[in-house]
């Protein structure tokens, strides 16, 4: 009789020795598809769960899951408090011409920090004077990198900076715009019509010529991954209501296939008429971002962004609850003044640690 009436002590310490029957790998399994925040949680449970979780095996299995979960990247400074806010939210492939998403406050950067490149691997870069700084918002830590200038790379067998060699050919900082990361090489826009190209496996910097009339450091124009491939993509700066887009097909060739043109259809042209727009990247489902310029967050005012698919000439917006709103506003002491956002796809969720 005694036990079939268990104290709730005896049946936490049953549950507890029947979970040793799970193997600690699969347990493991279990955990990496959760969301990080609990997974970093985790850490305190004990040193072994604190020295797996962060382990490269996890965190590389955590990423490649977390690739196929891609998320929007948010993110707006505030002066008076000397603040940066960052927030995020799922991309969504809704075939409706409206649709709402909810953003997520990620984390506060406080100082005023100038995001300087689209997140990579749910890493950014940003700058504070000469300072430089690479940011995870999904662990919350920051680490500054060294003053020394022209470090690109780091061993990580020997676990020291090293400068590169730049070529003299021309000096490709005098002018920079954008940065994507495509196939181990990072492309950013230098001159009228030229691109520089980094490659991170050689550490050697080359030039690709443009198509024509692409001006590489425009306000109108980006650099996007498209299905693998460099692609340039620009507004009319005369017509806000074209778009066209050249692919780049061979990198040694340095060949760019025809414009690709889409027309904004005609129940949105008001919109794009009002605001100058530009192409932040693009999302999974194969659609570009576009938004407007600069994209502003209004305190009376939804914020949306608008997702083009340009092969079919269609184009969807999606409202972004959750960016600031009044409680949030209140308790960060923001007020009702138009904040400046920077909006970017493709961003993941990574739990690795810098030590």
């Amino acid at each position: 009789m005694e036990d079939s009436q268990l104290s709730p002590s005896r049946n936490l310490d049953q549950a507890g020795n029947s979970s040793t029957n799970i193997p600690f790998d699969l347990t493991l399994e279990i955990v990496s598809r959760l969301p990080a925040k609990p997974i970093i949680r985790f850490q305190a449970v004990s040193k072994l769960w604190f020295s797996t979780i962060r382990s490269k095996n996890f965190t590389d299995s955590f990423l490649t899951r977390s690739k196929t979960r891609p998320r929007l990247f948010f993110t707006f400074k505030h002066f008076d408090s000397r603040k940066r806010f960052i927030f995020s939210a799922p991309e969504r492939d809704n075939n409706d011409k409206s649709s709402t998403v909810v953003a997520r406050h990620d984390m506060t950067i406080s100082d005023v920090a100038y995001i300087r490149s689209l997140p990579v691997n749910g890493l950014f870069c940003y700058t504070r004077g000469d300072s430089i700084a690479v940011c995870n918002p999904t662990t919350r830590q920051i680490v500054k990198l060294p003053d020394e200038h022209f470090v690109f790379t780091l061993s990580s067998q020997q676990k020291e900076w090293r400068k590169i060699d730049i070529t003299k050919e021309e000096d490709p900082y005098r002018h920079m715009k954008g940065g994507i990361c495509i196939d181990g090489a990072i492309h950013y826009g230098v001159l009228y019509r030229k691109i520089a190209r980094f490659d991170v496996r050689t550490e050697k910097i080359e030039f690709i010529q443009g198509p024509e009339d692409f001006n590489a450091i425009s306000c109108y124009s980006t650099l996007i991954n498209y299905q693998g491939k460099l692609a340039c993509v620009a507004f009319d700066p005369y017509c806000n209501t074209e778009m066209g887009m050249y692919i780049l097909q061979d990198v040694e060739k340095q060949e760019w296939s025809s414009i690709i043109t889409c027309d904004v259809p005609s129940e949105w042209g008001d919109l794009f008429e009002k605001e100058r727009s530009l192409c932040t990247g693009k999302i999974h489902t194969g659609e570009v971002m576009i938004v407007s310029t600069p994209a502003r967050l209004k305190s009376y005012m939804p914020f949306f962004v608008n997702y083009c698919d340009i092969t079919r000439e269609s184009i969807r917006r999606c409202e972004i609850d959750g960016i600031a709103d009044y409680e949030f506003r209140r308790i960060h002491g923001i007020g009702k003044r138009t904040r400046e956002m920077l909006c970017f796809p493709g961003h993941i969720e990574n739990i690795i640690f810098f030590h």
